[in-house]
């Protein structure tokens, strides 16, 4: 399947876009309310504690004023017979008032206690929401993944990074030791080996690594792998790390890949097809994922209130693509893409500007701006963007 605009060239990303875009119409229709929802219940907790400690500020300074002036008082007239009836009344009143203070400051906390609750539960909405979405519709991300493998299956964690926002993931895999023929299929390096039966000689011998458990893996959208091995024995341990054409290869703390003679023993063209199955591996055996966490500019954006300005990031991101649409299109009104099976049949997918511009209003000021952004209101500049390819 080929995805291609209206004039026959490719999209930058071979992906469906169109669904993309309605993905992120819907997306921003369920975050944004659910943000809000956050700011709101931030705002009332606010105003309800600003009150409390205002009535908490009140009673004390009452106190304050009120020893003053009783104090004031008794020295003016001057009697020591007002001295036991001073000290009731300052008595009294600090009793009363801190009672009161008490049950106040109480209340308090009870709030800042069921705000972190109340917070967390919307967080893991926005979250939830934003789950299936952010793992592939950000275009030009770059990706970094690290799997971890032991009897009892893989787990796995991917973090996800552009413009100054990153969003991580923990992967959940087949419930199954991770080998290296599972992995990349048949590999062999070589190793030193002691043969003859009369007279040990050392001679370099290639060894099947087929059966080793890769423990640690290590990828990224640049095609960098790092890999450890492990024998059955867990006495043997092999790392491979490097990309493009350039690998390295250690048993244990010795690099094989410099030894004289080992190293001449080494197959590069081998090593370099080990990201490609990699990444045919992770597409084909992620069975569950979950969104832990999404960073703008080093902040926590759900904890922050910023899932906003993480949207027109990746809004900036599609909005290029949209301006490309409308230009190499024949309606003006339309976004329009085409998809090409392998046998040249094409069909076309579409959505109006209308359409977009009309679910997005519904959400509010935040999705008219990101309309604009996208360049499907005639106000809208879209602006000249770079993005990777992934």
């Amino acid at each position: 399947m080929k995805y291609i605009y209206q004039d026959s060239t490719e999209l930058p990303v071979q992906r469906d876009f169109i669904e993309d875009l309605k993905a992120f119409i819907d997306i921003t229709a369920r975050v944004i309310p659910l943000e809000n929802s956050i700011i709101e219940i931030k705002c009332k907790h606010k105003e309800v504690l600003h009150e409390l400690n205002n009535r908490i500020m009140g009673m004390d300074l009452f106190e304050e004023k009120l020893g003053i002036l009783v104090r004031k008082l008794e020295n003016d007239i001057g009697i020591e017979d007002l001295a036991p009836c001073t000290d009731a009344i300052l008595l009294t009143c600090h009793d009363n008032l801190g009672r009161r203070r008490e049950i106040l400051e109480n209340e308090a906390r009870k709030i800042e206690n069921g705000v972190a609750q109340d917070y967390q539960k919307v967080e893991s909405k926005v979250l939830e929401a934003l789950n299936p979405f952010l793992i592939s519709g950000i275009y030009g991300a770059e990706k970094r993944f690290e799997l971890s493998s032991n009897i009892n299956g893989v787990l796995g964690v991917m973090e996800g990074s552009i413009a100054g926002l990153q969003y991580y993931y923990r992967l959940w895999f087949i419930e199954e030791p991770l080998t290296v023929e599972k992995l990349i299929g048949s590999l062999s390096l070589p190793v030193w080996t002691k043969t003859g039966i009369l007279r040990k000689e050392e001679k370099i011998k290639m060894q099947d690594l087929s059966e080793f458990l890769v423990s640690s893996l290590e990828y990224d959208s640049e095609k960098n792998i790092r890999l450890i091995l492990e024998n059955k024995k867990s006495n043997r341990k092999i790392r491979i790390e490097g990309g493009g054409l350039n690998y390295f290869v250690y048993e244990d703390d010795r690099e094989i890949t410099a030894d004289r003679e080992l190293g001449t023993f080494v197959d590069m063209t081998v090593l370099s097809k080990i990201p490609e199955k990699v990444q045919s591996y992770l597409r084909a055996n992620i069975r569950t994922y979950t969104l832990s966490k999404v960073i703008l500019d080093e902040e926590d954006a759900v904890a922050t209130n910023q899932i906003f300005d993480c949207l027109k990031v990746i809004a900036e991101q599609y909005g290029v693509i949209v301006h490309e649409c409308l230009i190499k299109g024949h309606n003006k009104e339309e976004i329009t893409i085409k998809t090409e099976e392998a046998d040249g049949t094409r069909t076309e997918k579409y959505i109006s500007k209308t359409e977009m511009y009309t679910r997005l209003s519904d959400v509010g000021s935040e999705g008219v701006e990101i309309a604009e952004i996208l360049g499907v209101n005639t106000r809208a500049q879209i602006k000249d963007s770079k993005y990777l390819i992934v």
